[in-house]
């Protein structure tokens, strides 16, 4: 595991769990899985960002697609 430091500040933390906590309104998935899904790729993304200031938009709308792309395929499986 790398060493890059997930929040700078609380402002930033802040900014992160509010995207977590949307995800999980919207696409009905626990908080907790949320938050380890959307720090996986917060961490993967920081390490390459030259501009972290999109970081929160950029990491929300991949773990809500990857999210809501999983519950199709969960869907697809039940309905054949």
């Amino acid at each position: 595991m790398s060493s890059t430091i997930l929040y700078e500040n609380e402002k930033e933390e802040k900014l992160h769990l509010n995207a977590i906590r949307s995800i999980a309104k919207e696409t009905g998935f626990p908080e907790e899985d949320v938050g380890l899904v959307y720090e996986t790729a917060l961490e993967k993304l920081k390490e390459h960002a030259k501009i972290k200031d999109f970081l929160p938009i950029l990491v929300k709308r991949e773990v809500r697609d990857m999210l809501l792309k999983s519950m199709e395929s969960g869907r697809e499986g039940v309905s054949k």
